[in-house]
């Protein structure tokens, strides 16, 4: 008998499951050793690794981004936006050329995770994951 995923969040990729995990962890050990904290911190930012670390949005909803902001803000290669545009992310002709508005892509990432949860099964889980 195949058990329900208990999962809270069923648009979920393998990876955002991993990085919400992580992220929780992070979370902990601020509250038990803030020190701690900020020097595996540093060290991931060192290697690359800067998503596990809280941001605040720097921009407004209304802001327009270039490609590489975007990627930047999204935790993504450029080429990634680049697809997100083919496949339907808006744009904003300007004199410096394309742009993204924040919220617009903020609107796709949630109408992404949308699709992925009304998609059914995942077919990364299995009745014994």
């Amino acid at each position: 008998m195949k058990r329900a995923d208990p999962w809270p969040w069923p648009g979920d990729s393998p990876l955002d499951r991993a990085r919400r995990v992580a992220r929780n962890y992070r979370d902990a050990l601020m509250r038990a050793d803030a020190e701690a904290c900020g020097e595996l911190d540093r060290r991931c930012r060192d290697l690359g690794q800067g998503w596990i670390v809280p941001q605040q949005m720097k921009f407004g909803q209304d802001d327009l981004l270039d490609v590489d902001e975007v990627a930047d803000l999204c935790d993504v290669q450029a080429d990634t936006v680049r697809q997100w545009r083919r496949r339907g992310l808006p744009t904003v002709d300007t004199p410096d050329g394309q742009r993204y508005r924040v919220a617009d892509v903020l609107a796709y990432h949630a109408e992404r995770r949308r699709r992925r949860a009304n998609a059914g099964v995942n077919p990364y889980i299995t009745g014994d994951s």
